[in-house]
């Protein structure tokens, strides 16, 4: 007779790969065979953020990290895939704890099997020599504050498919180019986040080195402007899937008769930070996004939550002579969208499928009404700031949920002030809605594709 005690290990661990977070670590304690069937999945994602950091406490009384675990066990070690460290424990002011690092790096000397790093504090010269020689390593997203000497030793990590580095030094930087030719075969997605050196020089000596280049993401780089980037990217790597950029107020105004376009045919996902609040800068945009007909996702970050998204923008967005446009996440931050702006993305937009948007929590009916004809919208995340206006902002309540669920017929999905609302078909109410924490990734950038939206192959 087939129990559940008896069943073959492969079963089990194929079953409970479709189980995450707490409920694993439920399944563990139910029995030996389990256990064991379960261990592979609890312990392919390793991570250290700000609620482990409040209760850590190596000396007793709180809790161990579980780098000191695997360090101790190196059997449990081999079925760590991802790493990320989102916080790290201080002992003092900018002196992070010595056991806490001497725990990590140990713990990855013996995670051999590493495939996806993420460091976001600044620890990361404690752990490269442990990262060297993980031959399986091709994610890596670090905070790049090195010395010339600490970044020689990261050139020697020659694997990676995917490299993020935030707050990069001038040698980091300069070095791209020489570790661009290890990784050229390999190399698919760069991300460069905040950084004051890079500039149109580097670009194209470093683009023509990555031929398999499909995302390009440089955020946060006065001294690379949209134009510089634009003209780069399309001419090095014109096959780009993802691409990002920052619209900066120094920019030169763009003269009428030599608009930037982007002319990527491969494109489908795009995120702009839009600094400047000109008119402008209208014009800026609407050029850009003239020629762009076949994106799948666009982000796009305001730098003033107070004014009005541009009508020549949304008219782009969801242009008047067209039946259809085939975005599926729409993203609008940090800026006001009038209800009867969004109503205009709903007419047209109608296979979204996320959105993204700051929320009327006064006016959610007429809202409701607006995005009511988004019949394959599935997910609506509420990206308004709690702290842009003066006195309490109000929250969205349980009923406000249930009816926009049931106005709009997929929705099961609603994001708004730190908590998710799911919603499940309810024979006698229509809708039943439940709340549960949210919190959003630290590491994960507000440009970066979803991983349901990636489109990196």
């Amino acid at each position: 007779m087939v129990t559940a005690d008896n069943l073959n290990l492969d079963v089990l661990e194929l079953i409970f790969a479709f189980i995450s977070g707490n409920d694993l670590v439920s399944v563990s304690s139910v029995s030996k065979s389990f256990l064991a069937g379960v261990i592979p999945c609890l312990y392919a994602k390793v991570s250290f953020t700000a609620k482990h950091v409040k209760r850590y406490r190596p000396e007793g009384g709180g809790i161990m990290s579980p780098f000191l675990t695997l360090r101790n066990h190196p059997d449990l070690a081999v079925h760590v895939r991802q790493i990320d460290i989102h916080c790290a424990p201080f002992i003092a002011a900018g002196q992070v704890h010595p056991k806490f690092l001497l725990e990590t790096a140990d713990a990855l000397q013996v995670c051999k099997n590493l495939t996806s790093f993420v460091c976001g504090p600044r620890i990361l010269p404690a752990l490269l020599g442990s990262l060297q020689g993980k031959e399986r390593l091709q994610d890596l997203h670090i905070y790049a504050a090195l010395t010339t000497t600490q970044g020689e030793m990261l050139q020697k990590i020659t694997t990676l498919r995917s490299l993020t580095l935030d707050y990069p030094t001038w040698n980091i930087v300069d070095s791209l180019t020489r570790w661009a030719q290890p990784l050229q075969r390999t190399l698919s997605h760069l991300t460069i986040f905040m950084s004051q050196e890079v500039n149109g020089i580097l670009l194209e000596a470093l683009l023509p080195l990555l031929p398999r280049l499909r995302g390009l993401h440089l955020i946060g780089c006065p001294k690379a402007p949209h134009t510089v980037v634009i003209k780069a990217a399309t001419q090095h790597t014109p096959s780009l899937k993802e691409f990002s950029f920052t619209i900066f107020e120094n920019t030169p105004p763009p003269s009428l008769f030599c608009l930037p376009t982007i002319t990527l045919p491969s494109l489908q996902h795009l995120a702009i930070d839009v600094r400047p609040t000109s008119d402008a800068t209208a014009m800026t945009m609407s050029s850009l996004l003239v020629s762009l007909t076949s994106l799948s996702t666009l982000v796009l970050k305001f730098a003033d939550r107070q004014l009005p998204v541009w009508n020549s923008v949304i008219d782009l967005i969801a242009p008047p002579s067209a039946v259809t446009v085939p975005l599926k996440r729409l993203a609008l931050m940090d800026c006001a969208v009038p209800i009867d702006m969004v109503g205009k993305l709903s007419s047209k937009c109608k296979d979204l499928e996320m959105l993204e948007i700051p929320l009327p929590i006064k006016d959610i009916q007429a809202f409701t009404a607006a995005i009511s004809s988004l019949k394959e919208l599935h997910t609506l995340t509420d990206v308004g700031d709690a702290h842009a206006s003066h006195g309490p902002r109000a929250t969205l309540a349980r009923n406000d949920v249930r009816y926009m669920m049931r106005a709009c017929v997929n929705l099961r999905t609603i994001v708004s002030d730190g908590r998710m609302w799911m919603g499940r078909p309810d024979c006698f109410i229509g809708v039943t809605v439940t709340p549960q924490r949210y919190k959003a990734n630290a590491t994960q950038h507000w440009f970066s594709p979803l991983k349901e939206y990636s489109y990196l192959s």
